[in-house]
């Protein structure tokens, strides 16, 4: 056992040595499957969030690093002058335990691990529903915002492989990661910039599609709706609106229970819960709000969103 798993011995109990010791990953293997070790963190970080931070900042330092220019000038679009503007929410207060978050330049390998976890961050998920809502269609661009390691985007990109897909993130590293994906997984009618989906640089009426993944609960409802009013701007007259987010419970008790459980790790779920996001995104604009359900749909974590721009 390494010196780094003999630190992190103490945080879990009733796990065999194989389980607790992490595996030391490269640029070259960090695509690999979640290793045991990182499935054990993930469950002690809903059980024992401090202990599972401690461990999270012991565990990072020994990840890859996708550091590059401080202005993020390598990942910004063409012709846009770098540094792109932040949200100070995103500087200031850190979400899933991160040290600095999403712009820490070791991130990306801790949400990847992620995409395994949660329902519509599974590549199977996202293509089922996605081809279930979308596949009648023959949209020539679409737009991935906040798209985080881009499992979204290359489901759209394999979907769709005559339109030009391309993803969006706040984080330069997630970027970095995205494009080394990218290379190994040949997608060559996808691509990744760093932008902030509050103010993006395309003209209006750009898109066929504009979805999100787990995004909006991320933030402060003021630039939640941001985003979606910016959505609405980008799509062309008649284009879809898509969103896979945090359940909205039916419930006041179950919305509460839920930002109960998972207040640590999600500074911004109680704004999310009273932005009501199917009201929201009416009040941007769009029309023929769905929720989509169906008898074998397995998730508590996640809901699946649809809506049109009117072509009037």
């Amino acid at each position: 056992m390494n010196a780094t798993a003999r630190i992190m011995l103490s945080g879990f109990t009733n796990l065999s040595e194989a389980e607790i010791e992490p595996v030391l990953l490269t640029k070259q293997t960090i695509f690999q499957e979640n290793t045991a070790f990182e499935n054990s963190l993930f469950a002690l970080a809903h059980q024992q969030p401090e202990q599972a931070i401690k461990l999270l900042n012991q565990w990072i330092e020994t990840l890859p690093s996708y550091d590059g220019p401080v202005d993020g000038s390598d990942v910004v679009l063409p012709n846009v002058k770098a540094p792109i503007d932040i949200p100070r929410h995103w500087i200031e207060k850190p979400v899933h335990f991160i040290p600095n978050g999403f712009a820490n330049p070791k991130a990306p390998r801790i949400i990847y691990v992620a995409r395994n976890q949660y329902f519509f961050c599974q590549e199977q998920n996202l293509t089922e529903w996605l081809w279930k809502v979308h596949g009648a269609k023959s949209p020539k661009r679409i737009l991935d915002m906040g798209c985080g390691t881009g499992t979204t985007t290359f489901v759209y990109g394999e979907l769709f492989p005559n339109a030009d897909v391309i993803g969006i993130d706040l984080s330069a590293p997630l970027i970095r990661f995205c494009r080394d994906w990218k290379a190994q997984r040949a997608a060559d009618n996808v691509s990744f910039y760093q932008e902030n989906a509050e103010a993006t640089h395309w003209a209006d009426n750009s898109f066929d599609i504009v979805h999100f993944t787990y995004l909006v609960h991320e933030m402060p409802q003021n630039n939640a709706r941001k985003i979606l009013h910016e959505m609405y701007r980008l799509l062309k007259l008649g284009g879809t609106f898509s969103a896979m987010e945090v359940m909205y419970d039916q419930t006041a008790e179950e919305r509460e229970a839920r930002v109960s459980r998972s207040r640590t790790a999600e500074p911004f779920l109680e704004e999310y819960m009273q932005l009501n996001l199917p009201t929201a995104i009416g009040e941007a604009g769009f029309k023929y709000i769905k929720r989509h359900y169906d008898n074998k749909f397995p998730s508590s974590d996640g809901m699946f969103l649809t809506a049109l721009k009117p072509t009037s």
